[in-house]
């Protein structure tokens, strides 16, 4: 029977349950397609990659876990105010005689249907939704897709049921706690409670409402002087500072608002504007915190979403110049250990017995540093946040250095023709932008370099964007010097670049990727104890796409969760607040207000609503991306992909929750 009066009642009420179903659906088809990514193709075909094999399921076990606890909450908060909104109905049940036990059967058979129809909707969903995952990830990671297969991963599926049957459980056990608290006399006059105001003084919400300026300006001042160059404790400062800042914007604003419109008669006696802004008053005014939260969620977001989005491009860009060679390697020097056999790599890869084929052009040069900073050379045409940025970095370590005769000899391998150096000229070298930047304003009233008191002339008027070699270093500066400079050099490394023959491309890669494999796992040990490190441009791509693959699931991950929850609590309380006003509606109607005039209330409440802890959200992310715009470099396709997804997912909720809230006033008696 009471199963019977389970289903009958999630069929009457599917219409107030349609949110909270998607929500569900989604949530579980979000969590079974990343939790499917290692199962994809894709991801199969670096299998041989075991370190990135082994973060990558890190990664997604632990977002996982926090998804879930995020997940978890959002449906107790959810499914709170379901119970809320059928007070009415529970107490009716009370009255005819029902215990509050059978009450509680009820709802633990109607959270089970619920759960079991969305958890098979969503894996079923996510089955599909995880292939598009995929073919994202094979884009990523440059992975050939004619070996793309349809896949189901028994693993996430297994996954999600023991994740979601926990949360259900947890929701089972709440409503069971909750039913037990109520008294029949709450639960029959639950619709004519009002909402308690929290702040009724004009002059104090308008005081609080520019203390919430000054503190968001304060924050966001901060945030774009020192970017994320800040220590720990001047960042926890400035998140405070917005913290509060935001708080007391939610805090505040209703009645601000009100406060502003009330001046001009025009709006505020037009229609039943009146009435518009007494409800959009209450709700801010209730569910401030809930608002800040939201708002936070949403900035969080849609930061992640761009970050995601343009971190793959960024990389890309950052590495062009660092690609021009198949393969380098680097020996350490150190002179200071009487025990090092060989200091010099030519030496090293004979004593190891290594040969170049003949169609594997390389060249040997050595890399040296000089007596001379960045600071000594641009600290005063460097902005402050540059100098910060570069004082975390390598401001004050010593500029490297190579020769113009081992220069050439590498531009050589690409077909270049070699560069004159007269012994006063230096060539500068970087794709450096905090150092770029500051270049013109130097050479333009400078135009030398002074080391060791001697003047050298910058022979190049723009940096040449070019690396010596193959580095997961995005960004290089150094400069080229004469053969016969007279000035104090540290020979620092000893190094090589090759370049494949196109027809023995494979077999020179595979070459060079065993030893610089077994360089890695030190396998020389007994010919020479200093260190030496190699990779190939291969290697060094994959590295680079598997770190950008990790961030965009992470992004995506966690941006896609965001969205949903900050738009089904936004969805849920406007339900449940159109519940509630049933009888202010009511009351329009019976004074002749026309059924259009009323759905045009509903929907100005619903699109202000919505659009309040968004429109605040995308201020404090191009303040953010603003700060962080050293680390992404963000381009229109990365804003336009994350933007359209973004207003997909929340504009959808959007009208979702005005169509429900149109529904129950309409549809009301």
């Amino acid at each position: 029977m009471y199963s019977k009066i389970a289903i009958n009642n999630v069929k009457m009420s599917f219409r107030d349950y349609a949110i909270y179903f998607l929500t569900l659906t989604l949530a579980v088809c979000i969590f079974y397609s990343f939790n499917s990514i290692e199962s994809q193709n894709a991801i199969l075909e670096l299998n041989k990659n075991a370190t990135f094999m082994l973060t990558l399921n890190k990664l997604i076990a632990g977002t996982s876990i926090f998804v879930s606890f995020v997940l978890g909450g959002l449906i107790i908060y959810a499914n709170k105010f379901l119970i809320k909104k059928r007070k009415k109905e529970l107490g009716i049940y009370m009255t005819l005689g029902m215990s509050k036990g059978k009450i509680s059967i009820i709802l633990l058979f109607e959270t089970f249907l619920i759960g079991t129809v969305s958890l098979v909707a969503g894996i079923l969903l996510g089955i599909i939704g995880s292939q598009g995952l995929s073919i994202l990830v094979a884009n990523i990671l440059s992975v050939d897709m004619d070996k793309y297969k349809f896949v189901i991963s028994s693993s996430a599926v297994i996954k999600s049921i023991l994740y979601f049957g926990i949360i259900f459980l947890l929701v089972m056990i709440f409503n069971q706690f909750t039913i037990s608290k109520y008294k029949l006399i709450d639960m029959l006059n639950a619709a004519k409670k009002n909402e308690e105001v929290k702040l009724k003084n004009a002059f104090v919400s308008v005081l609080l409402f520019m203390l919430s300026m000054v503190l968001l300006t304060i924050a966001y001042t901060r945030i774009l002087k020192t970017g994320l160059n800040a220590d720990n404790t001047e960042l926890l400062v400035t998140i405070t500072i917005g913290f509060i800042g935001t708080l007391l914007f939610f805090f505040s604003l209703s009645n601000f608002f009100v406060h502003i419109v009330q001046k001009s008669k025009r709006i505020y006696l037009k229609d039943i504007n009146i009435f518009i802004i007494r409800q959009i008053n209450n709700k801010i005014n209730t569910n401030f915190l809930s608002m800040t939260l939201i708002c936070l969620m949403l900035f969080v977001t849609i930061t992640l979403l761009f970050a995601a989005f343009d971190l793959k491009g960024t990389i890309d860009r950052n590495s062009a110049g660092n690609r021009d060679y198949d393969a380098s390697a680097f020996l350490i020097v150190d002179n200071k250990n009487e025990n090092t056999m060989v200091n010099d790599i030519e030496e090293y890869l004979n004593a190891i017995n290594f040969k170049f084929s003949t169609n594997e052009k390389h060249a040997f040069y050595s890399e040296y540093k000089l007596n001379i900073t960045i600071e000594d050379l641009l600290s005063k045409y460097l902005s402050m946040q540059e100098q910060i940025h570069l004082e975390q970095n390598y401001l004050g370590g010593k500029i490297s250095a190579i020769t113009i005769s081992d220069y050439n000899s590498i531009i050589k391998l690409n077909g270049y023709d070699p560069i004159e150096l007269k012994k006063n000229e230096v060539l500068v070298v970087s794709n450096y932008s905090r150092v770029n930047s500051a270049l013109p304003d130097y050479m333009k009233n400078e135009n030398i370099i002074n080391i060791e008191n001697k003047a050298y002339t910058i022979k190049n008027q723009a940096p040449i964007e070019e690396n010596i070699k193959v580095t997961g270093g995005n960004e290089f500066f150094y400069l080229v010097i004469p053969d016969n400079f007279s000035g104090d050099l540290q020979l620092e490394f000893t190094s090589f670049n090759v370049i494949y023959d196109d027809n023995n491309y494979e077999n020179s890669e595979e070459k060079f990727s065993n030893l610089f494999n077994n360089l890695f796992e030190d396998k020389y040990r007994d010919i020479n104890p200093a260190l030496v490190i190699g990779s190939t441009k291969n290697q060094i791509q994959d590295k680079d796409n598997g770190f950008a693959a990790l961030i965009v699931f992470l992004g995506l991950f966690l941006g896609l969760i965001f969205i949903i929850s900050s738009a089904a609590i936004m969805a849920l309380q406007q339900l449940s607040d159109a519940s509630d006003s049933l009888e202010r509606y009511k009351s329009l109607k019976k004074i002749g207000v026309t059924e259009k005039l009323i759905n045009k209330a509903i929907l100005r409440q619903s699109l202000i609503y919505f659009l309040l802890p968004l429109g605040l959200a995308v201020i404090h992310s191009i303040v953010g991306i603003s700060a962080v715009n050293n680390i992404f470099t963000f381009h229109y396709q990365s804003i336009i992909v994350s933007s359209s997804l973004l207003l997909i997912i929340y504009g959808a909720y959007f009208y979702a929750t005005y169509a429900g809230v149109k529904n129950i006033i309409n549809n009301s008696n």
